[in-house]
C-alpha cells in the first residue's frame, strides 16, 4: 500500500538524462487493467503533500470511471445495433431450407454487425465474398490455416502478416481479420476483414534499446537524446475491440443454432417425405384396384339397362364423365371452395348408378376449402363404396342419409346414417380404407371422425373445423362474377410449346392448348429438344413439366423468361415444387390438370403481365 517508493535505477538514469529530478504517476484503469497514465515530472526535487497525493489519486479514479463509462456506452450502443440485426437474421434464416443459403444470403447484414471492410464465407466447400477481401484462393488458404491453428475458436488479429506469413501479399486489402467457426464438421468459417491503416507515431527520442558492457555483462542504457522521433506503422488494421469479440461470439452461437435447426428440419422432412411416399404408393395401389373395379361395375350396370349399343355408349360415357369430374374435384387444389352437396352427389352418381337416389341429403348450403374438399372426398369415396359393397346399399332395400349442420363454433358436423340393409358385422381388421375414414380428417384437418358399426346400419360423424368451411352465398357471388367474365377468357395466339416426357400427357395437353386458341403446338420431351424448338420458332406460350426424368425444365424456363415468353409449370409436387426464387412468379398447376385449370393459370399469368 506504499505510495512513496523507489523505482528502477535504469528509470532513475533515464529521468536524469531528461533533466527530471522528481516524478509522480497516476494510473488510469479500465476493467482492472492499465488503460493509460498521468506522468508528472519536475525539474527539481519536489515533495507532494499527502492531501495533494490523495486528491491526485481521487482524480485518477474519477477519470478512470468516466473513461470506462464513456467507452462502455459506445460498446453498449454498438452491441445493441448488432443484436437488432442478429434478431432479424434469426427470423429470416428460419425460413431457409438450406443451411448454406441461411449463412451466405446475409453477407451485407454481417457487415452491419461488426465494423469491417469486407467479409467472406467458406461453407460447403464454396466461397462467397463481399467488399474488400483477399481473392477466393487466398481466403481458402487462410481458412485452412485458421482451422489448423485455432480450430473451433474465434481467431482475431489486427496484423495478419504477424500470425500468417502469406498474409503479407494482401495486407493492403486485408491487414486484419476476425474468423468465426460456424460448423463442427466440416469446419466452415465466417471471416471479417479490415483494411490497412497507416499511422504515424511520435516518440520522445528513438525507441531502440541501447546496451553497454558493464561489470555484469550487457546492460540496458537509457537514451540520452529526446528529440522528436517519428515512426510510420504499416501492415496493421484498426484493432478488434472486446465488443467486436463479444458480438462475434454471439453471432457464432446464433449461426450454429440456426444451422443445427435447419439440419434437424431437413432430416425430419426427409423422413416425412419417405413416409408420405410410402403412404402414397399404398394409396395409389389401392385406388387403381378400386378404379378398375368401378369401371367394370359401371360397364355391367350400363349393360343391364341399355336397349341398344348407342344407348349403352351414352350411359356409360356419362357415368365415366361423372367419375372424371369427381376425380378432378379431389385432385385440383387450385380451385376455389366447392359445395359439399356437389361432392356427395358426384360420388353417389359415379359409384352407385341407379342406387344414387337412395342417398338422402340435407343441410345448409356450405362449401369446403380445397384441402378439406380433397380430404373429405377420399372419406366419402370410402363410405360410398363400402356401403355399396357391404352396407345399406348392397341390397335393394337399404338407404343412406347424410345430414350436416354448423355447430356453435361454426364447425361443420356431418352425420352419416345407414339403415334397411343387411346386418352389419364389424370388420375383423382395419384395412387401408377404414384407416382413411378414421384418420384423414383428424390428421389432415385437425377435426374429428368417428365410425360405428351398429347392427342395423353403419353410422359415422365427421367434424370439419370452421376455418375450412364457407357459406354458399359468398361462393355463389364469386361464381357469378366468374360467369360474368366468361366472355373475357384468356386465349393463346399462334404457336405454343409443351415440354413433357410422357407422350399420353403431352397429347392431352396439346388438345387443351388447341382449345385455348393455339394454332400450332410443338412438343419436346427433353431440355435439349425444347431449347432447339425455341431456336427454330419462338413460341407465344409454353407449358413446362417441371420434372423430366433425370432433369428439370428450369433451364427452359430461364430461356423463356430471358426472351419474354410467358409460361406455366406443371408438376406433381403441388406447393412443394422445387422452383427457384427468380422463377417463383410463374403459375404452377398440379397434375393431373384439365382445361379449366390451365385456363385459370393462363388468366392469372396474363393478368399479372398486364399489371
Amino acid at each position: 500500500m506504499s505510495v512513496l517508493r523507489s523505482v528502477s535505477p535504469i528509470h532513475i538514469e533515464y529521468l536524469r538524462n531528461m533533466g527530471v529530478a522528481a516524478s509522480m504517476s497516476v494510473s488510469i484503469l479500465r476493467d482492472g487493467k492499465l488503460w493509460g497514465l498521468f506522468a508528472c515530472h519536475h525539474y527539481s526535487p519536489r515533495y507532494i503533500s499527502f492531501e495533494k497525493r490523495t486528491a491526485a489519486e481521487l482524480f485518477g479514479q474519477m477519470f478512470s470511471w468516466i473513461v470506462e463509462g464513456r467507452e462502455r456506452e459506445g460498446d453498449v450502443a454498438y452491441e445493441a445495433r448488432a443484436h437488432q440485426v442478429q434478431e432479424r437474421l434469426i427470423e429470416i434464416a428460419a425460413s431457409h431450407e438450406h443451411s448454406r443459403r441461411a449463412v451466405v444470403d446475409f453477407l451485407s447484414d454481417y457487415r452491419k454487425m461488426i465494423a469491417c471492410h469486407g467479409v467472406a464465407v467458406w461453407s460447403d466447400n464454396k466461397i462467397s465474398l463481399e467488399g474488400d477481401t483477399p481473392t477466393e484462393d487466398e481466403v481458402k488458404d487462410l481458412v485452412a490455416f485458421i482451422n489448423r491453428t485455432s480450430p473451433g475458436r474465434i481467431f482475431a488479429s489486427a496484423e495478419i502478416a504477424k500470425v500468417y506469413a502469406a498474409g503479407q501479399a494482401f495486407r493492403d486489402r486485408a491487414a486484419g481479420f476476425l474468423a468465426i467457426p460456424i460448423s463442427r464438421t466440416p469446419r466452415d468459417c465466417l471471416v471479417f476483414f479490415r483494411r490497412e491503416v497507416t499511422r504515424f507515431v511520435n516518440w520522445a527520442g528513438a525507441p531502440d534499446k541501447v546496451y553497454d558492457e558493464g561489470p555484469n555483462g550487457p546492460r540496458l542504457t537509457p537514451r540520452k537524446s529526446f528529440e522528436l522521433w517519428q515512426e510510420t506503422v504499416a501492415g496493421q488494421s484498426k484493432p478488434w475491440s472486446s465488443a467486436d469479440i463479444r458480438i462475434a461470439e454471439s453471432l457464432r452461437v446464433t449461426l450454429l443454432e440456426v444451422i443445427l435447426q435447419l439440419s434437424d428440419l431437413a432430416a425430419r422432412e426427409r423422413r416425412g417425405a419417405q413416409e408420405r411416399q410410402e403412404l402414397m404408393i399404398a394409396e395409389l395401389n389401392h385406388r387403381v384396384r378400386n378404379i378398375l373395379s368401378l369401371v367394370r361395375a359401371l360397364v355391367a350396370q350400363s349393360k343391364d339397362t341399355a336397349t341398344s349399343v348407342e344407348e349403352f355408349a351414352s350411359v356409360l360415357g356419362g357415368r365415366i364423365q361423372a367419375l372424371a369430374r369427381a376425380h378432378d374435384q379431389i385432385t385440383n387444389l387450385n380451385w376455389a371452395p366447392v359445395a359439399l352437396r356437389t361432392l356427395l352427389e358426384s360420388e353417389a352418381g359415379a359409384y352407385l348408378g341407379a342406387r344414387a337416389g337412395r342417398v338422402k341429403m340435407g343441410g345448409p348450403d356450405v362449401a369446403l376449402d380445397p384441402k378439406a374438399f380433397s380430404t373429405l372426398a377420399l372419406v366419402v369415396h370410402e363410405m360410398m363404396t363400402n356401403s355399396a359393397k357391404y352396407g345399406a346399399l348392397a341390397d335393394s332395400t337399404g338407404s343412406v342419409e347424410v345430414v350436416w349442420r354448423l355447430d356453435p363454433s361454426s364447425s361443420l358436423v356431418i352425420e352419416w346414417k345407414e339403415s334397411g340393409g343387411p346386418p352389419v358385422q364389424p370388420p375383423s381388421r382395419r384395412g387401408f380404407g377404414t384407416t382413411i375414414i378414421e384418420r384423414s380428417v383428424p390428421f389432415d384437418l385437425k377435426g374429428d371422425a368417428e365410425i360405428r358399426f351398429d347392427l342395423l346400419g353403419v353410422q359415422a360423424t365427421f367434424v370439419i373445423p370452421a376455418n375450412y368451411v364457407e357459406l354458399m352465398p359468398a361462393i355463389a357471388g364469386a361464381a357469378m362474377r366468374v360467369e360474368e367474365k366468361q366472355s373475357d377468357r384468356p386465349r393463346i395466339s399462334e404457336t405454343a410449346l409443351i415440354v413433357e416426357d410422357n407422350l399420353i400427357i403431352a397429347m392431352a395437353a396439346e388438345v387443351i392448348l388447341l382449345d385455348l386458341g393455339a394454332r400450332h403446338v410443338d412438343t419436346a420431351a427433353s431440355v435439349d429438344q425444347a431449347l432447339r424448338s425455341i431456336e427454330r420458332t419462338r413460341p407465344n406460350f409454353a407449358l413446362l413439366d417441371l420434372n423430366l426424368g433425370n432433369e428439370s425444365s428450369i433451364k427452359v424456363a430461364q430461356k423463356l423468361k430471358e426472351i419474354g415468353v410467358p409460361f406455366i409449370f406443371a408438376t406433381g409436387y403441388g406447393e412443394r415444387a422445387p422452383i427457384p426464387e427468380q422463377l417463383a412468379d410463374a403459375p404452377v398447376v398440379q397434375k393431373p390438370y384439365t382445361l379449366e385449370v390451365v385456363e385459370h393459370a393462363l388468366g392469372k399469368l396474363q393478368k399479372a403481365r398486364a399489371s
